[in-house]
């Protein structure tokens, strides 16, 4: 946990540590006080989300550009985001970013990072959920100049595709054998979408961290889970090649009218990249990792 988090957390709990101020006073000074009365640690975390912005001086750009201070103050704020509501984390984005519009460059460079920490995919802050209420600011702003929302139109609708809690985009998969079906025709309580290459050394890790996870195994065995890999280059024989790198009951698929990248149907930032859709291909997981697929797996009802 990086000391910013700790910050944080000392003020959600309302606890005031001597040592903590001292590690970083300048983003420490600018915390809001959060009120007496509002007492329960998620009540606490919503007030702090939406005051976050209240003490910065979005005119003062040299003081921001110290140190880094807004940079590590987004950052901050953005992990903040991850124990707050749906309907906060929006209204703390607009609240942040109406308040940054006062000077256009300092909305721009708020735009940057938000690119940088919650769409690109080597980010541990990466949430396209959290990344869109940005763009779409941008693109909704009277402040923005024309030019400047081209790229956030652009952003957000990569980042809209195939969104937690809607339907996937459904396609037709071709396997080693020349048959072919659709990701809808899978029948199963889960479809779990593997996007890899075969020579791609992260793809062969995430292989076998699949493999070898007994609760992604055992709901395998019973039926309940459906693994689709999913090759989209054209290179078919160096793909038949690999195809005793996975499980005979994995399907081993590729895209032969290379339509997923052709019409954009995903938007794959990188290899490997894991989908978990459920019985009516909705998407319950979105571009996910090893451990938080199988924590989900692990406890599939709740």
């Amino acid at each position: 946990m990086n000391k910013i988090l700790i910050i944080n957390l000392l003020f959600i709990l309302g606890v005031f540590h001597s040592v903590a101020q001292r590690q970083d006073s300048a983003l420490f000074n600018l915390m809001p006080k959060i009120p007496d009365k509002i007492t329960g640690p998620s009540q606490r975390a919503n007030y702090l989300a939406i005051h976050y912005w209240d003490n910065f001086n979005f005119l003062d750009s040299v003081k921001l550009k110290q140190n880094r201070l807004l940079e590590r103050s987004f950052v901050d704020f953005i992990d903040l985001l991850s124990i707050t509501s749906k309907d906060t984390i929006d209204l703390a984005i607009q609240t942040l970013m109406k308040k940054a519009e006062i000077d256009p460059d300092m909305i721009i460079t708020l735009a940057i990072l938000s690119e940088k920490y919650l769409y690109e995919p080597d980010s541990p802050f990466a949430d396209d959920e959290k990344y869109i209420p940005f763009m779409r600011y941008m693109i909704n702003s009277q402040k923005v100049a024309p030019e400047n929302k081209i790229r956030p139109r652009f952003m957000l609708e990569y980042a809209s595709k195939n969104r937690k809690g809607e339907q996937a985009d459904d396609f037709i998969y071709t396997l080693v054998n020349g048959d072919t079906a659709s990701l809808y025709a899978i029948d199963a309580d889960y479809t779990l979408m593997f996007f890899k290459n075969p020579t791609c050394e992260e793809c062969n890790k995430m292989t076998r961290k699949l493999m070898f996870s007994s609760a992604i195994d055992d709901l395998a065995k019973q039926g309940k889970l459906k693994i689709l890999t999913i090759y989209l280059l054209d290179d078919v024989e160096e793909w038949k090649n690999h195809a005793s790198s996975v499980l005979h009951s994995w399907i081993y698929a590729r895209d032969a009218e290379q339509k997923i990248q052709a019409e954009g149907l995903y938007n794959i930032k990188r290899y490997p990249t894991l989908y978990l859709l459920d019985r009516d291909k909705k998407v319950l997981l979105k571009d996910t990792d090893f451990e938080h697929l199988e924590k989900y797996l692990q406890n599939p009802d709740k």
